[in-house]
């Protein structure tokens, strides 16, 4: 038995060295090492969800807002309901048709608005403005298909029953006042009060009926004439117009035999074919229904009320003077107005 000597390295043990069919060394084939690969962080993953979830939750918010929106009649009244009419109100003298005429385009654009009911409660008034709702009324027939019936309040009359006659159908109070079909030129004539006043104008013009109505002259017989043909050729306009609005129910020539201005109750006009029946606003909405394919009780929309604005505010103030005043009540216009219940208004 040998000694164990420190400073010789150990003996390596014996090891069996694979031999061939040849007899060669083959060596063995490398140790496999697996790797663990580092997880990935989810951080990123977990805010992209966050974020798009917030859109979607957003998305969803801003959705539900619009139909809220929507669903609001412009009284302010919640509904869901996508089968309205919209009520239109015309009050007092007809001057201006801009407003009117914006509703009702914004009405006929409504998908969810099927009829429309024009409110009316006015004596008549300027010429032009009817004449524009009118021709607004029978484009949104000819050209959405949606129904347009007139409502009429206590009064209907001139300029009123003027735009009233473009509607399908015509619906009045038994007591509503309406007619009044014909034209109206009217003013003061001032030249005995400023002779007495010791005034004279002057007036140049470039031809001799150029001042034709001025209320510091008297009217000549040229002028008389001259003014009357104008009044004949508007007044022929009316009684056409009514004629084409209400063609299939009454004649031209029943318009002409009943537009001499006078004015009916409802039950006249209904006996006349002036008006096609009887009834309150909710009847009028009901027959709007109707007409525009809604079952059931119909939801009612009204314009929101206009805010006044601040050209509005600075101009109420009562700046004018007496004689600004009875001059501009008292300028020579072309009407269609009933000028009693025109004059019982101005107090």
């Amino acid at each position: 038995m040998s000694e164990y000597d420190p400073t010789q390295p150990p003996p390596r043990p014996a090891v069996e060295e694979p031999v061939t069919s040849q007899g060669t060394y083959t060596p063995p084939p490398p140790a496999t090492v697996i790797v663990e690969q580092p997880r990935k962080s989810r951080t990123g993953m977990f805010l992209f969800g966050a974020f798009t979830g917030c859109l979607v939750l957003i998305a969803g918010i801003f959705f539900l807002m619009i139909a809220f929106a929507a669903s609001r009649g412009d009284s302010g009244t919640f509904s869901l309901s996508t089968h309205r009419v919209a009520v239109v109100p015309i009050e007092g003298p007809i001057m201006d048709a801009r407003e009117t005429v914006d509703k009702l385009e914004e009405y006929a654009e409504s998908s969810t608005v099927k009829a429309i009911v024009v409110r009316i409660n006015s004596p008549g008034g300027a010429i032009a403005p009817s004449q524009e709702i009118y021709s607004q009324i029978l484009r949104i027939r000819e050209e959405t298909d949606k129904p347009v019936v007139a409502s009429f309040d206590s009064i209907a009359a001139s300029g009123g029953f003027y735009i009233a006659s473009a509607c399908d159908q015509i619906v009045a109070n038994p007591g509503s006042i309406t007619g009044s079909i014909g034209v109206i030129l009217q003013w003061l004539e001032f030249e005995d009060l400023i002779k007495w006043a010791k005034m004279r104008p002057e007036t140049i013009t470039s031809g001799a009926l150029k001042s034709a109505g001025s209320p510091f002259q008297k009217l000549s017989d040229e002028e008389r004439q001259y003014l009357q043909r104008v009044v004949n050729q508007l007044h022929q306009q009316f009684v056409k117009a009514v004629a084409a609005g209400r063609k299939g129910k009454i004649s031209e020539a029943d318009v002409a035999r009943l537009a001499d201005g006078r004015v009916f109750t409802g039950e006249e006009a209904l006996a006349l074919k002036l008006v096609d029946r009887l009834g309150t606003l909710r009847d009028a909405v009901r027959v709007a229904g109707e007409l525009g394919g809604i079952e059931g009780e119909p939801t009612m929309v009204y314009p929101k009320p206009r805010r006044p604005t601040l050209v509005d505010m600075l101009g109420s103030g009562e700046t004018k003077t007496l004689v600004d005043k009875v001059m501009g009540r008292n300028a020579a216009q072309f009407l269609y107005l009933w000028e009693a219940a025109e004059a019982a208004s101005v107090k």
